[in-house]
């Protein structure tokens, strides 16, 4: 006689974990385009459940403050941004470093382009501190395994100059962020210039 399956079988569960993961998407890209629109500190629950058009209690069921909605919305950006980063290995094996650092610039506009909330997110004060140390080491470490892959080596300075690398584009999105700034190319511009100096100097 076959044995019946458990009410724990997960095969049983994934419709429901799937819809689950729907709803999570649906209701943090919500989050997104009103962080975007009304600055973070600004919106409110209320207002995304309406731009999810989602009742305010479902949007509670998973996300009880604003704080972890953002919270996971910054994380999932996170994946997206080291996902793409990892893929641009695939396209800069034996390339110099200053081609190196060129194409990490361009993958992080184009991340900015798609996902102009980011910035939003990354100015958050509410941030946990060992969650920011981690994703800052994600980052260091994708950027670290880019510039190993240039011809010629960068040699024992490489570590260094990834963290150099963080630390601009770390600028690029504060300054996107700020007001005053707007995202001026300029600064991008500047930054990518002193950074390809920098890149050719140590390979030099």
């Amino acid at each position: 006689m076959p044995s019946q399956k458990s009410s724990l079988d997960p095969t049983k569960r994934s419709p429901k974990q799937k819809r689950g993961r729907e709803r999570v998407a649906v209701l943090t890209e919500a989050a997104a385009r009103v962080f975007l629109d009304k600055g973070y500190e600004a919106a409110t629950m209320t207002e995304i459940a309406a731009e999810a058009k989602s009742s305010i209690g479902s949007l509670y069921q998973f996300f009880p403050t604003k704080v972890l909605l953002a919270e996971a919305l910054h994380l999932e950006r996170l994946r997206q941004l080291n996902a793409a980063l990892v893929d641009l290995q695939a396209t800069v094996d034996g390339k110099r470093a200053a081609e190196i650092g060129d194409a990490i610039f361009a993958r992080l506009g184009a991340f900015l382009e798609e996902h102009r909330e980011f910035p939003v997110l990354a100015a958050r004060r509410d941030i946990p501190k060992e969650r920011k140390v981690q994703s800052r080491a994600e980052l260091r470490g994708n950027i670290t395994a880019l510039l190993r892959k240039a011809a010629p080596s960068i040699g024992d300075d490489v570590e260094l100059l990834a963290a150099l690398v963080l630390e601009l584009l770390r600028i690029i999105v504060t300054a996107a962020h700020d007001p005053d700034l707007g995202g001026d190319p300029r600064i991008t511009a500047e930054l990518r210039g002193m950074l390809r100096k920098r890149l050719e100097e140590a390979t030099s």
